[in-house]
């Protein structure tokens, strides 16, 4: 991603669940390449993350779950910034696990708001935000990526919550892509599958028995990240992308409409 046209500023991004994990893997990479970045996250930590990065990078506490902290955390980044170029929204949680008739319908929706709501908060305050600050929406491309999980894409056994969750929010990257299209908002909306990495999410899916085949190491989400962030993703949008597809081959023309989406398959 290069610098908004006319503005000295690096490339501004929002990665949310930056404390610890995939987030903050892909904020110590963006931060060596360059970036500004602001860093979200429910814990404290934020801010010793974000500190340790350098002393151009912001922090706040923030529920994704919740409109009005999401508000809130937009309303004082515009404060700071003026602007945002990108957003990385991988803060999730895994809830409860076990069958669906032993799960405890409160707890459900509590991670159906985090990973499929909180997806849509964060979405949405930054469109808003997009608008309200790019002089010339269309002289720039603004990015959106989403993270998908295990389950988004199949059915995965006594992690009903979470598979629900990342697979509603496949389905919202989608249709989120072709409003902005039809509204000719130039910001580009994706979401990956990362792969299963060392996280401390993935320990807590061993633990629940959950079954892990291969690990994917965290620098081919990085990359994955790097490539949607960049100018050579431009007009990729609406897709759901694993980490081992040859996404740097895409170009909006070289892609089928139906490729790389969630769909049915005839019989």
């Amino acid at each position: 991603m290069s610098a908004v046209p006319n503005s000295p500023h690096s490339p501004r991004v929002l990665i949310t669940g930056g404390s610890r994990g995939i987030g903050l893997e892909v904020a110590r990479d963006l931060a060596a390449s360059g970036h500004q970045l602001w860093l979200a996250a429910t814990s404290e930590k934020v801010r010793e993350a974000a500190s340790q990065l350098g002393p151009s990078h912001r922090a706040s506490r923030v529920d994704v779950a919740d409109p009005n902290s999401v508000a809130s955390l937009f309303a004082e980044i515009r404060h700071e910034w003026q602007g945002l170029d990108a957003v990385v929204h991988s803060a999730a949680e895994l809830g409860q696990t076990g069958n669906f008739w032993q799960l405890d319908p409160e707890k459900l929706a509590h991670t159906l708001r985090v990973n499929s709501a909180g997806s849509f908060f964060i979405a949405k305050a930054f469109v808003q935000a997009w608008l309200d600050t790019a002089p010339n929406p269309s002289s720039r491309r603004g990015k959106i990526i989403l993270f998908s999980g295990g389950g988004a894409a199949y059915g995965y056994p006594q992690f009903l919550p979470y598979g629900t969750s990342k697979a509603a929010a496949v389905r919202m990257c989608e249709t989120m892509s072709m409003e902005l299209d039809a509204a000719q908002i130039s910001i580009d909306i994706n979401i990956i599958a990362p792969g299963a990495n060392e996280t401390s999410l993935l320990a807590a899916v061993r633990a629940a028995g959950g079954e892990v085949r291969t690990v994917v190491p965290f620098s081919k989400p990085i990359a994955l990240c790097r490539w949607l962030l960049s100018s050579d993703s431009d007009g990729i949008t609406g897709r759901f992308i694993h980490v081992n597809d040859p996404y740097p081959t895409l170009s909006p023309g070289s892609l089928r409409a139906e490729a790389l989406k969630l769909r049915r398959i005839d019989l």
